[in-house]
């Protein structure tokens, strides 16, 4: 079982995200505040407060914008296309 305990030191930080990195991982990716505020599980005023750096986004928000930013997932995925 201290193996399990072992691993957690292994995990990334979250990373904290400016406006600034935020537009850029949303504008390379080629979509709307909307459509990034659906994929993220938030609304879209919380993704217009990150751009505008009266708010920064957290937890499982920061952790699925390093995927994005790091290419390790892409926004096509969780995309209903029945």
């Amino acid at each position: 079982m201290k193996n399990t305990y072992d691993a957690y030191d292994a995990v990334i930080p979250v990373r904290h995200y400016s406006a600034k990195d935020i537009k850029e991982i949303r504008n390379r990716h080629g979509v709307s505040q909307g459509f990034l505020a659906k994929w993220l599980g938030v609304s879209i005023k919380t993704v217009q407060a990150w751009e505008s750096g009266a708010n920064e986004p957290n937890g499982p928000s920061s952790r699925l914008l390093w995927l994005l930013e790091e290419s390790k997932m892409q926004v096509d995925v969780f995309i209903d296309n029945e």
